[in-house]
């Protein structure tokens, strides 16, 4: 689709687009940016990439994929854009704020997709990167009022052929869905684990349960500070909503209401039956 790509950011998300790119011959050839000069080493070494240049070469590229943290993701998007005429689109798990520093600096004739890839683990880094990372997963794109609708095609036709399934979502709605559905669980995943940091040695004794739910508290604290704060009005209301659960299940516990107890585990159950399809 492209004869250059340019990737900023080589971690786990840029660097797997990366390899998904080089394995579906979407492009001729693809440079990388990072902050960290170690990262763009390794990606080299790995192959993730083919060759390594400034901001100012990533610019002149057909594609610019923005794979940082939240926090510095619109100041990379105004600079690429400004640089040169390349299509640019993110990767970030919050979209208004993001959006509307942009469009703030660039206008809304900004050729910037605004996107958010439903797929990751709890590793980092360009050596956690790995081709496949995306096949079947959701794709969300955000756009905006004025956003050229070829735009939206383009990226879509693009994400498609990576093996992504797109939907498009008001940028909005997408910050307060995945407050809950994303961001909220690795708020509870993080404070479960530092609840049994805090005991004795014999509450190490953990099962797979544990180790499955609190998998993604493994993940770069940089990373998600960026994303709490970033996203901090949805957030804060999902935690909230989420000790009002805390405080019902409680009181049925308490209180030895068996039946209640039973109705509200049955439907988590058949709920969680549901959307996992």
């Amino acid at each position: 689709m492209f004869k250059t790509v340019g990737i900023v950011g080589v971690g786990l998300i840029g660097g797997s687009l990366s390899l998904s790119i080089k394995k579906k011959n979407l492009a001729e050839r693809i440079f990388g940016f990072d902050i960290s000069g170690k990262n763009i080493d390794k990606a080299l070494s790995l192959g993730i990439i083919d060759e390594a240049c400034d901001l100012d070469c990533i610019s002149q590229a057909e594609l610019v994929l923005i794979s940082t943290p939240v926090s510095s993701i619109a100041d990379y998007v105004i600079e690429v854009c400004r640089k040169g005429k390349a299509v640019v689109l993110d990767t970030g798990s919050v979209k208004k704020p993001i959006i509307d520093k942009v469009v703030e600096a660039c206008g809304r004739s900004v050729n910037y997709i605004p996107m958010h890839p439903i797929a990751g683990t709890e590793n980092f880094g360009p050596e956690a990167a790995f081709e496949g990372l995306f096949d079947g997963a959701f794709c969300i794109i955000t756009p905006f009022e004025g956003v050229e609708r070829s735009l939206i095609e383009l990226a879509s036709e693009f994400l498609t052929s990576l093996g992504m399934v797109v939907k498009i979502m008001d940028p909005s709605l997408h910050d307060e869905v995945f407050g809950y559905v994303s961001h909220l669980p690795h708020v509870i995943a993080y404070t479960l684990v530092n609840l049994i940091f805090g005991k004795p040695r014999e509450f190490r004794f953990i099962g797979g349960g544990f180790r499955d739910y609190t998998r993604v508290a493994a993940s770069s604290e940089f990373m998600w500070t960026d994303i709490f704060l970033m996203n901090k009005e949805n957030v804060v209301k999902a935690i909230e909503e989420y000790i009002d659960e805390l405080a019902f299940i409680k009181e049925l516990i308490e209180k030895d209401d068996r039946t209640r107890l039973i109705e509200y585990l049955k439907m988590a159950r058949v709920f969680k039956r549901e959307i996992d399809g």
